[in-house]
Formats: structure tokens, C-alpha cells, sequence
């Protein structure tokens, strides 16, 4: 029995804990309890946020207590946010980070078009065995990672929590990418104004904290070995984020079955590449 459980599922076999999310309009909901009771939260998983982070409004529906007012720094502007502790919330039985920011997302809930009641952050990441199995909806902790045979295995560099990938654009060169789960893009990648200008593309509207116009257009990516045609990439002229000249976003990662984000051992492991489900948006 054990082994036809176990059989063509190559990166886990009894994981540490398990819990469910949903994909909706590329992103990873996810439900949080409460550290005071009641409903389940609703939160975005999101590896490129370096902390994890409540909505000003629901730490204050909650009656947390807020710390010293920070300044965070976005990908295209700031805005105020305050550190605060509380007892942990938990997601799947599991305790998220306790040190987190208190800070305002009415724009992201209005961009999604639902509350959204907070992040969990690349600190959710540090030290730990996270998989994202889109093909079932699951989200597990492992003690340690498997790579299957046929699987593409990535070294990822972290710094500071934030967790790069090297990703190539063919034609466009190589570089370091955001890992960012909570990006609902495949990619956004910083060129040349001569490039951009060189490029046939046409203006998106991309969701985020804030919504923005942003030239899109198709490239070929390589992944290590593997070579992914017609891949929705936004263009920039700035990089987005210091060092970074780009984001690889759950669009890109959805289109595999198993993602592994294995940070102990530094590295990224993408399994059983197909086309991705619909994106529900409700």
C-alpha cells in the first residue's frame, strides 16, 4: 500500500505537515489561523516579501499590538509598515514567524479583488523543506528533498531571505532572478532601453501591491536544461529590485507539477513540466 501511495511522487514520502491552498488569478491562497481565534485568515504565499506581513487593518481588528513604524521599500514604490509580535499564527499545524509587519494591503486585496489578510514570507522559507504540489493543491514540509530522476534541479543563492535563481532569456542574456511565489507573472526581466525599444510587445496590466502598466511580450527561458518557449514576460528598463535583474513568478512555477524550495541545502527543484490548470479568479 505504502508504495503505490508513494509511487511517481519522486521529492516526498511522509511529509511533516501538509495543508491545502488554491490558485486563484496565479497566486497561492492560503488559509492561516487566527493567533486570537475565530475565521481563518486569508494569506498569499509569497517568497519574494524578505518578511511575512499581516494587513494593517486585520492586526487591528485582531488588537495586536504594533511596534516602531519601518519604511518598506517595493519594486515600484514604499509605504509605512510596523513591526509587531504576537502569539504565532499557523499554517497546516505549523507556526508562522512571529516578528512580522503590520502594514497596509488594501491595494493588493482590491487588485485581487478579495481580502487579502496577509503574506507568508521568504522568513517562512529559512530553514526549511517547502513544496508547492500543484498538481494536488498542497503545500508540505519535508524533512529532506528527493529529486526525482527526470528533475531539474536549480542552485538557488539566498542572501539576506531573499532567494535568487539563475534564469536565462534567451537573446536578452543570463542573471540572478527573484524567487517570487507571490508574483502571479512567469517573468519580468530588466533590458536596455535600446532592447525594449528593439522588442515587439504590447502593455499588461500587472497585479501586485499596485497595479501597473507593463510591457509584455513572449521569450524562449531557460531553466538549467530546460528550454520553455513562449514565456509571458514583462520588460523593464530599471532592475526591480537591487542586484536582481529579475522575477521568476508562480505564472512560470504553476506550469510544473512538484516545486521544491529547498533552503538548507540551496537549491530549487522543478519536477513534471505541463500546462497549468486555469487560474480561478474567485
Amino acid at each position: 500500500m505504502c508504495l503505490l501511495l508513494c509511487k511517481g511522487v519522486s521529492a516526498w514520502c511522509g511529509p511533516l505537515s501538509e495543508s491545502p491552498f488554491k490558485l486563484r488569478a496565479g497566486l497561492i491562497w492560503v488559509q492561516v489561523d487566527s493567533p486570537c481565534g475565530g475565521n481563518p485568515l486569508q494569506f498569499i504565499l509569497d517568497s519574494g516579501a524578505e518578511a511575512s506581513v499581516m494587513d494593517l487593518q486585520t492586526a487591528r481588528r485582531l488588537h495586536l499590538e504594533l511596534g516602531q513604524p519601518v519604511t518598506v521599500r517595493g519594486i515600484t514604490s514604499t509605504t509605512l509598515g510596523f513591526r509587531s509580535q504576537s502569539l504565532p499564527p499557523r499554517m497546516g499545524g505549523v507556526d508562522l514567524p512571529t516578528n512580522f509587519l503590520a502594514m497596509d494591503l488594501s491595494a493588493l486585496s482590491a487588485a485581487c479583488h478579495r481580502q487579502v489578510d496577509g503574506l507568508v514570507g521568504a522568513d517562512f522559507f529559512a530553514g526549511r523543506v517547502v513544496q508547492i504540489d500543484f498538481a494536488r493543491d498542497k503545500i508540505r514540509l519535508l524533512a529532506k528533498s528527493k529529486p526525482g530522476v527526470k528533475a531539474e534541479v536549480l542552485p538557488l543563492r539566498i542572501q539576506a531571505l531573499r532567494l535568487r535563481v539563475p534564469v536565462e532569456v534567451v537573446g536578452l542574456g543570463k542573471a540572478w532572478a527573484r524567487l517570487d511565489t507571490g508574483c502571479a507573472s512567469a517573468l519580468h526581466w530588466a533590458v536596455s532601453t535600446q532592447v525594449l525599444a528593439s522588442q515587439d510587445s504590447s502593455q499588461e496590466l500587472g497585479v501586485g501591491v499596485t497595479s501597473v502598466q507593463i510591457r509584455q511580450n513572449n521569450q524562449s527561458v531557460r531553466l538549467g536544461r530546460l528550454t520553455l518557449d513562449h514565456v509571458s514576460t514583462g520588460l523593464h528598463t530599471e532592475k526591480l529590485l537591487a542586484e536582481e535583474d529579475g522575477l521568476l513568478g508562480a505564472g512560470l512555477l504553476s506550469h510544473f507539477a512538484l516545486v521544491t524550495i529547498d533552503e538548507p541545502a540551496g537549491q530549487l527543484i522543478l519536477e513534471d513540466f505541463a500546462n497549468p490548470k486555469p487560474h480561478s479568479r474567485r
